[in-house]
């Protein structure tokens, strides 16, 4: 059995959502986050949180910070529209 990583998301009081350790100090930089702009915001309402957290399980799944069996294997795009 091997030992899994606890990660948390957590917004910040500058609306930045952050994707940390969950054993990390709050000084160390986080592993990966998120700025939606105003007018974003705007159109997610209460609903920011829950695809900032899309996004970042998005980023788990697609990287090595997944086990290796279950991270996915796909070209990265050149660019996304």
């Amino acid at each position: 059995m091997t030992e899994a990583a606890v990660f948390e998301i957590v917004e910040l009081e500058d609306g930045q959502f952050v994707l940390r350790a969950a054993d990390t100090d709050e000084k160390i930089e986080p592993l990966a986050s998120i700025r939606f702009s105003s007018q974003t915001l705007e159109l997610l309402r209460h609903h920011r949180f829950d695809v900032a957290r899309e996004m970042l399980d998005h980023l788990i799944s697609r990287s090595v910070l997944a086990d290796e069996d279950d991270a996915i294997d796909a070209p990265e795009p050149a660019a996304i529209h």
